[in-house]
């Protein structure tokens, strides 16, 4: 049985960020860090997200993988006209995703020829798309991409803001359109998702609605390290002890951390 971390960060505070980037760091987050973490938690695996604030540069990202030895996968962020043989060099260098953050941006049209292709692309290496995104997009982004059969991977539960109803309109749609078939969701950054003291009711309750839609084969858990802007309030420690508080069966631990991202990362 391997346990694989789903979603952390690397980055220096001395590299070359975008231009009007929503946030940059003012520190660094080695990957020697990152696996002294992995070791201390009895992980043997991680999966790196890039950030960001690096764009479509993904070098940075990458280095670490490389430096891991195998025991880190990335997930990166590319332009839709990408190629295919570029999407392959990122396979061979360990990519098995491609992540768009729509924080701050417009929804996009997934149904260019751009995307067309992109998406043949992506489910021909076995790749998914990874959404980090509000409930009301995804509620147009996931019948979009439905269409093309290729994985889609949620991020930290489907970032429900502090104050909305999760037996609301917009979360219920969203848990309704969920598909075991299609979908995965990230049981992530609860401290993003919830004021202090009710991130474990929170995440109990969109957990249990997610065990209801058929989804506990498709749960993964991430730690969301170094939790970025969420620094001083939170830790690995805290966010692993979340996690046991929500999820209190043994088998499902299992399914989340081992069999689930296995699945999905192909550790």
């Amino acid at each position: 049985m391997y346990n694989v971390d789903t979603h952390a960060h690397v980055f220096s505070q001395h590299d070359h960020f975008v231009e009007n980037a929503r946030y940059t760091p003012s520190y660094t987050a080695s990957v020697e860090a990152f696996l002294e973490l992995l070791d201390a938690h009895q992980f043997q695996y991680g999966v790196l997200i890039q950030p960001s604030f690096y764009g479509t540069d993904n070098s940075v990202m990458l280095q670490a993988v490389a430096e891991s030895k195998g025991r880190l996968k990335a997930v990166i962020v590319v332009d839709p006209d990408i190629s295919a043989e570029d999407l392959q060099q990122y396979h061979q260098q360990g990519a098995r995703g491609i992540r768009l953050n729509l924080f701050g941006k417009d929804i996009p049209d997934v149904s260019t020829p751009q995307w067309q292709v992109l998406a043949k692309n992506l489910k021909s290496l076995g790749w998914h798309v990874e959404l980090h995104c509000p409930p009301d997009y995804l509620l147009a982004l996931l019948p979009a991409l439905k269409q093309y059969g290729v994985n889609v991977v949620i991020d930290h539960l489907g970032r429900p803001a502090y104050e909305q109803d999760l037996d609301g309109e917009v979360f219920q749609q969203f848990i309704a359109l969920l598909d075991p078939e299609y979908h995965w969701i990230k049981l992530s950054g609860l401290y993003r998702l919830a004021p202090s003291g009710q991130a474990v009711e929170r995440g109990k309750k969109i957990y249990d609605m997610l065990k209801a839609q058929g989804m506990l084969t498709r749960i993964v858990w991430g730690s969301d390290w170094p939790h970025t802007q969420h620094e001083h309030e939170t830790g690995y420690a805290e966010n692993w002890q979340l996690f046991h508080e929500i999820v209190q069966n043994e088998d499902e631990r299992v399914q989340i951390l081992s069999a689930n991202p296995c699945q999905l990362f192909g550790f």
